[in-house]
């Protein structure tokens, strides 16, 4: 088991194999380096989590020409104190 404290703001990102293993015509990986850096890249561009996903997801897509083989899920979670 493993624990980690979260703070405002976190975000907890879960996904599956089908999405960074999703292979365009030539056979190339979308791979893990891609998906992380769209993840890194929209963070720190201070997109919201929807956003975030959303851009991540037409990558995805646009890499597959819209026709996906495998599952591809995710999930984001995006800890959000309440207003004071």
């Amino acid at each position: 088991m493993h624990e980690v404290s979260l703070e405002p703001g976190n975000r907890i990102l879960l996904y599956s194999d089908g999405v960074v293993e999703s292979r365009d015509e030539a056979g190339e990986e979308f791979g893990l380096e891609r998906f992380t850096d769209y993840i890194i890249r929209s963070t720190a561009a201070g997109q919201s989590a929807p956003e975030a996903l959303r851009l991540l997801i037409h990558a995805i897509l646009e890499h597959r020409h819209n026709k996906l083989s495998d599952d591809a899920t995710i999930l984001m979670f995006e800890w959000q104190p309440p207003d004071p």
